[in-house]
């Protein structure tokens, strides 16, 4: 029960935050997934802008491994 339940989270949460990166990379406003104030843009702060996409990218990663771990 508790393995299907995650499995329906990240359903959910992977999209989510595939969208929110492709999202501030196409408007250079980034992001940070599940960090509410954190956003940051291109133009004003490229350092945290670029941690913030490899945050973004790195909770894809590993989100989708667990995914498949769990699928599989």
């Amino acid at each position: 029960m508790a393995d299907a339940a995650v499995i329906a989270l990240l359903l959910v949460c992977i999209p989510l935050v595939g969208w929110t990166t492709l999202h501030g990379l196409l408007t250079g406003t980034m992001d940070a997934a599940g960090v509410p104030y954190a956003s940051y843009s291109r133009s004003k702060s490229p350092t945290l802008f670029w941690f913030a996409t490899i945050f973004n990218i790195f909770l894809l990663a590993v989100g989708s491994a667990f995914l498949l771990k769990g699928i599989v």
